[in-house]
């Protein structure tokens, strides 16, 4: 494809990001900026995207998906969470996520040198997954990554990072989970005026803690919490529901004496009544 006609469609596919990386059109793989092989489709390098022109006009489109999205997109939006996001696609695979595995498979055979040796350490194989994934997601005529059942994988997405940034855990990360996250991403380009997500995070924190009675007010210049310290607060949540039960459990044996001495106190009176009736007379 000539160069100025992969431009055309760069820029009608760029034109709606507001937050997009700058991209560069290379006519062949040989200008790209590092050595490449001779199919590589593009490249991201030093925050920015090259797209080779000498390809089909999908499969540009794909490289912009890939590059783009799955690379600066999903940097950009999930920022310093971003390793631990790479860490839970590869807990995923490793736990059987079909969606997770089919990729992996095509990257470990796609990958390799000239005598067959895998060439990506773990991170780079759950980037590669992730840039993979948003080729699969492309709508070529909307020029937007559109997964069915977006706005529900959308919430897992957030769920999961509200999960591994409040409380620090490290989980497992699905397909249905990856591609929320490149939906999001994509959407974080495009610049929708959402508030930024570390602070929804926080905000979210700030309503459970304040619900709970176990956290302060929110302040954004303290540090976030340890891991140990969201431990203790879930210790002390679990002994507020148990105190709670317990006063509840005296409460009930309370009343429960308070009515047999009561129940005995009505059969005396009972009893009383029926001596005097009969030995009255």
């Amino acid at each position: 494809m000539p160069p100025n006609y992969a431009s055309t469609i760069t820029t009608w596919f760029t034109s709606r990001w507001q937050r997009g990386p700058k991209v560069h059109i290379a006519p062949t793989a040989r200008h790209l900026p590092v050595p490449a092989p001779e199919d590589a489709r593009g490249l991201f390098y030093k925050g920015e995207v090259h797209v080779v022109a000498e390809q089909a006009p999908t499969t540009v489109v794909q490289t912009l998906a890939h590059e783009a999205v799955g690379h600066y997109g999903m940097r950009k939006w999930l920022g310093a969470e971003w390793p631990t996001f790479m860490r839970g696609i590869q807990n995923g695979a490793k736990s059987g996520d079909k969606g997770l595995r089919q990729l992996q498979a095509h990257i470990r055979q796609t990958y390799v040198d000239g005598k067959g040796n895998y060439q990506l350490s773990a991170r780079q194989e759950s980037d590669e997954i992730a840039a993979y994934a948003a080729e699969e997601l492309i709508c070529y005529q909307t020029g937007t990554l559109r997964p069915d059942r977006a706005w529900q994988k959308a919430f897992l997405a957030t769920r999961g990072r509200l999960i591994r940034e409040g409380l620090l855990l490290d989980g497992s990360i699905s397909r249905e989970e990856l591609e929320g996250a490149l939906f999001l991403a994509a959407k974080h380009m495009e610049g929708l005026p959402w508030m930024r997500p570390e602070s929804r995070i926080f905000r979210f924190l700030e309503l459970c803690g304040n619900i709970l009675g176990m956290a302060p007010k929110f302040d954004p210049l303290k540090r976030p919490p340890t891991y140990l310290e969201n431990m203790e607060l879930l210790r002390r949540a679990d002994q507020q529901v148990k105190d709670k039960e317990e006063r509840s459990g005296f409460i009930s044996v309370c009343i429960g004496l308070v009515g047999l001495v009561g129940l005995v106190a009505a059969i005396g009176l009972m009893l009383f009544g029926v001596a005097q009736m009969i030995f009255g007379r």
